[in-house]
C-alpha cells in the first residue's frame, strides 16, 4: 500500500473515537462518547478518560479549578494554546470583524502563511522547510513512527488533546455542502499537520496525556445499583397497568399528537385530567424529512433528525389578506437588523468601539432595566405572525412534495403511532419549541427530533397533507378511513412556558368552534398546572406559576430559563393507556404504538433505530455533562465565551465545550437536577417481536449489547416483564426482588433528586 494512503487510512481509524459535533446554532444533542459506543460502556468510559481525563460515574466531590488547570499545564499546553487561536480564527462563522486571510486554501496553509510572520510563536522559521501540503507535512513529520498500530495511537492521542475542536472539524469536514466548509475548507488532515508542525516549532517530541482522573473501579457497580432503584419500581408500575383492562373512557373530544420529548409527558397528564382528550406521542418531525425556509429566510434550515438527510424543500409564503401585518413585521425586521448591522460595526472597529461604548452606555442601561423591571413587555417577533402567513406543500418548481410521497409520510405517521382508526372530531399535531433571551444554547431547548429547531413548521405541513381530500381517499384503500367531518390542526408548545399556540387556524370549520374553544380554554387549564408542578424544580420562583415561567423566559440574565429534558431515564414505546394517569414526573420519553397493527415489526424497528436512538444521545449527553461538566460539559455559564457563532470556550481560550453547561444540569454546585442514569427502553411488545428487530439492525445489537441502553418488554399476552441481557437471552423479572424494591424505604422514588451525598452508595 503506498504510504500516504496507509497514513490517510490510520487518520480514519484514529478519528473515528471522536464524537460528531453540531454547532450552535443547530445545537443536538449527542452521545459525548459515541466514537467509543463499538466497546460496553464500562470500557468506553475507561478509554475515553485515558485520552480525555475527567471522570465517567457520578461521585459527590465536584471537580475543581485546579484538576481543570492541570489538563493545561502539561508539555503540550503551548501547543495547544497556539493551536485554539488558529482553529477560532480560521473556523470563525460570520462572528469576526477581520477574518483569517486566504482561508479559502485551507486551514494549514492559510495559517502557514499567517504563522511565518507571528513573533509569538518560537520556532517559526522552521515552517519555511516543511512541505506545502498538509497531508506531505504530516507524513514528513511521522516518519519516525512506526505505521500501525502505534501510529494510530500516536494520531488519536493529538485528536483527543483537544477533543471538542477536532469533533467539529471533523464533523464540518463531512459536508461539502455547507457554505462555511466551501468558504474555508478544513480536514482533519489539516489539523493534525498544523498539530504536528507547532509541535515541531516547539520541540514538543511527544504526545504527553492529559491530568486523568483516578481510576473509578466501583463506578460502574454504584451506577448499576442507582439505575436498579429507579427502574424496578418503574417496571411494577408498569407490568401492573399491563394486567389491568384499560379502564373505559368517553370518546375523546380531541386527540392532541405531541412530541416524545419528555417535557410534553408533564403537559400531557395535566391535559387529560381536565376532561376526555387523547394524547399521543410520535416524533417532533412528524414523519416528514424536509428542509425548512422561513418567510424572508435567505437559507433553508434542515428540520429532521441529524440521522435523516432533507428531502424535500418547504417554503412559507405571505397571504395576500394578510398584507398588513407582513408589512409591519417586515419594516420591524428591517429597523432591527439596520441596528444590529450597526452596533456590530461600531463594537468591532478599532477606534470607533471606544466612542461607542461611551456613546450608547446609556441606552444599554435603560434597556437592561426595562429588561428587569418590565420582563412581561411584549417582545418584538423574530417570526412573521402565522395567521398572515401559509405554506406550499404541493411540489412546484422543485420545491414542496409530490402527492404519492404525502400518502406514504400519512401512512408511516398513523400507523407508526397507532392512530388508525377511532380519530376524534379535532386532531392537533403539536410540534414544541423553547423561548429564551440572550441564551447561546437556546437551540438546546428546542426540538432534537428537528434537528435542534422549532418543531410548528413539520405539525403545519403535516397538517396541510392530512387535510387534502386525495390523501385521505388514498389512505382509505389502505385501511386508514378518516372521518369526513375529522378536522386536523397544527399547534405548538412553547416549553419554557408551556404555552399552547395553534398554527394556521383558520381551517376549522364553524360547527368546530365551540370545541375548539374548549379545548384552549382546556390547555389553559392544563398549562397552569403543568407550570406549578415545573415552578416546584425551578430555583427563585414563587407567586403565579404561569406569570413566573413567562418571567423566566424573558429574563436576559436567567441561567435556568427551563430544566429542559433533565431527569430523563426511561423511553416507554406502547399505548397511552399502559402509562396514563401515572406521575412519571417528566422523566420519560413516551412514543404511542400498538404491537397488534404492527404484524411484521416494521413500525416498531423505525422507532428504535430513529427516536429512540436520538432519546439515547440525549440521555447520554445529560450523564456525561452530570458526572463531568468541566471534561463532557460546557463548564459554567459565567465563564463562558461563544466564539465564532459556532461553540463556546471556557475563559478566552479553551478547547470547544461539547456539552451542557452545569446550569443545564445542577441546582447548584454538586447538587444534580439531572440523576445520571443510562437510558431504560420499555416496549409493550412480545420480546421476540422485539429481539427480531434487534438482529436486524446492528446499531441496535451495539447500543443494547454492550450496555448503553437496556431495554424490557412487557408481554401484552401475559403482563410479564422481561429485561433483555447482553446476547439476546430475555429473563423473567425476578417478582420477589421487584417486590423489596418497591417497599423498601431507600428505592422510594423522590419527588427531586436528591441530594449528592445520596447518590453516592
Amino acid at each position: 500500500m503506498p504510504e500516504r494512503a496507509r497514513l490517510i487510512g490510520e487518520i480514519e481509524v484514529a478519528a473515528r473515537s471522536l464524537s460528531p459535533y453540531w454547532p450552535l446554532p443547530g445545537f443536538v444533542a449527542i452521545n459525548p462518547l459515541r466514537g467509543w459506543e463499538d466497546q460496553a460502556f464500562a470500557r468506553a468510559v475507561e478509554s475515553a478518560t485515558r485520552y480525555q481525563g475527567g471522570r465517567g460515574y457520578w461521585r459527590p466531590a465536584t471537580e475543581t479549578l485546579s484538576d481543570l488547570d492541570a489538563r493545561w499545564h502539561s508539555g503540550t499546553a503551548a501547543v495547544n494554546r497556539h493551536l485554539i487561536l488558529a482553529l477560532s480564527a480560521f473556523c470563525d462563522q460570520g462572528q469576526a470583524a477581520w477574518t483569517m486571510p486566504n482561508r479559502h486554501h485551507g486551514l494549514y496553509r492559510a495559517w502557514r502563511a499567517v504563522a511565518l510572520h507571528d513573533p509569538l510563536l518560537p520556532g517559526r522559521r522552521r515552517l519555511r522547510k516543511l512541505p506545502d501540503t498538509a497531508l506531505a507535512c504530516l507524513q514528513r513529520l511521522m516518519a519516525e513512527v512506526p505505521a500501525g498500530e502505534v501510529r494510530i495511537e500516536r494520531l488519536r492521542g493529538h485528536l483527543h488533546a483537544l477533543p471538542g475542536w477536532s469533533a467539529f472539524v471533523r464533523w464540518r469536514a463531512q459536508r461539502d455542502s455547507d457554505p462555511w466548509q466551501e468558504h474555508a475548507p478544513v480536514t482533519v488532515v489539516d489539523l493534525l499537520a498544523v498539530r504536528l508542525a507547532l509541535c515541531h516549532c516547539l520541540d514538543v517530541t511527544e504526545t504527553e496525556g492529559l491530568a486523568h482522573a483516578p481510576a473509578d473501579h466501583g463506578g460502574i457497580e454504584r451506577l448499576q445499583a442507582r439505575e436498579a432503584r429507579w427502574r424496578t419500581p418503574l417496571l411494577q408500575r408498569l407490568q401492573q397497568r399491563a394486567t389491568q383492562a384499560p379502564a373505559e373512557r368517553p370518546p375523546p373530544k380531541a386527540q392532541l399528537v405531541f412530541c416524545i420529548d419528555v417535557r410534553s409527558e408533564v403537559l400531557r397528564r395535566h391535559l387529560e385530567a381536565t376532561g376526555p382528550y387523547e394524547t399521543l406521542g410520535f416524533a417532533g418531525f412528524f414523519g416528514v424529512p424536509m428542509a425548512w425556509q422561513g418567510l424572508d429566510e435567505a437559507d433553508a434550515v434542515a428540520s429532521c433528525p441529524v440521522l435523516v438527510d432533507p428531502q424535500h424543500l418547504v417554503r412559507e409564503h405571505a397571504h395576500r389578506r394578510g398584507s398588513k401585518a407582513i408589512r409591519q413585521w417586515r419594516g420591524r425586521q428591517r429597523w432591527r437588523q439596520l441596528g444590529k448591522r450597526l452596533a456590530d460595526q461600531l463594537k468591532s472597529g478599532i477606534a470607533a468601539s471606544f466612542a461607542y461604548v461611551e456613546a450608547s452606555g446609556w441606552a444599554f442601561g435603560l434597556s437592561m432595566a426595562q429588561a428587569n423591571l418590565a420582563p412581561r413587555r411584549e417582545r418584538l417577533q423574530a417570526q412573521p405572525p402565522s395567521t398572515a402567513t401559509h405554506i406550499r406543500v404541493a411540489e412546484s418548481d422543485g420545491h414542496g412534495i409530490a402527492h404519492d410521497q404525502q400518502i406514504f409520510y400519512a401512512e408511516a405517521a398513523l400507523k407508526t403511532m397507532g392512530l388508525i382508526e377511532d380519530f376524534a372530531p379535532l386532531v392537533v399535531l403539536c410540534g414544541h419549541g423553547g423561548e429564551t433571551v440572550n441564551n447561546p444554547y437556546a437551540r438546546a431547548l428546542d426540538c432534537g427530533a428537528c434537528g435542534g429547531h422549532s418543531g410548528g413548521p413539520n405539525a403545519r405541513v403535516m397538517t396541510q397533507i392530512l387535510n387534502q381530500r386525495r390523501v385521505r381517499a388514498a389512505l382509505a384503500t389502505r385501511g386508514i378511513e378518516i372521518p369526513e367531518d375529522t378536522v386536523f390542526l397544527a399547534a405548538e408548545h412553547n416549553t419554557t412556558t408551556d404555552e399552547v399556540r395553534l398554527l394556521d387556524d383558520e381551517a376549522v370549520p364553524p360547527e368546530r368552534a365551540t370545541a375548539l374553544q374548549q379545548l384552549m380554554t382546556d390547555l389553559a387549564r392544563a398549562r397552569h398546572g403543568a407550570a406549578a408542578e415545573r415552578c416546584r424544580q425551578l430555583p427563585n420562583t414563587s407567586g403565579d406559576p404561569v406569570a413566573a415561567v413567562e418571567q423566566r423566559c424573558r429574563d436576559w440574565s436567567e441561567v435556568r430559563p427551563e430544566w429542559a429534558l433533565a431527569g430523563n431515564a426511561a423511553f416507554l414505546v406502547g399505548p397511552r393507556w399502559l402509562s396514563a394517569e401515572l406521575d412519571l414526573q417528566g422523566r420519560c420519553f413516551l412514543h404511542s404504538y400498538d404491537w397488534e397493527s404492527d404484524g411484521r415489526g416494521r413500525a416498531l424497528e423505525i422507532i428504535l433505530t430513529a427516536p429512540m436512538v436520538v432519546a439515547h444521545w440525549i440521555n447520554s449527553q445529560y450523564y456525561f455533562s452530570t458526572v463531568d461538566p468541566q471534561v463532557f460539559g460546557a463548564g459554567s455559564k459565567t465563564t463562558q465565551t461563544v466564539v465564532g457563532r459556532l461553540g463556546v470556550l471556557q475563559g478566552n481560550g479553551s478547547d470547544l465545550m461539547t456539552g451542557l453547561p452545569e446550569q443545564s444540569v445542577l441546582r447548584s454546585d454538586g447538587q444534580p437536577q439531572h440523576e445520571p442514569l443510562r437510558l431504560l427502553t420499555v416496549v409493550h411488545a412480545p420480546p421476540e417481536r422485539i429481539e427480531a428487530v434487534i438482529q436486524r439492525n446492528g446499531v441496535l445489537q451495539r447500543l443494547f449489547d454492550n450496555e448503553w441502553v437496556a431495554v424490557a418488554a412487557i408481554d401484552p399476552r401475559s403482563g410479564d416483564v422481561r429485561q433483555r441481557q447482553p446476547g439476546g437471552s430475555w429473563p423473567l423479572q425476578d417478582a420477589a426482588a421487584a417486590h423489596h424494591a418497591r417497599t423498601s424505604p431507600s428505592a422510594a422514588t423522590p419527588r427531586h433528586p436528591s441530594p449528592v451525598s445520596e447518590y453516592a452508595l
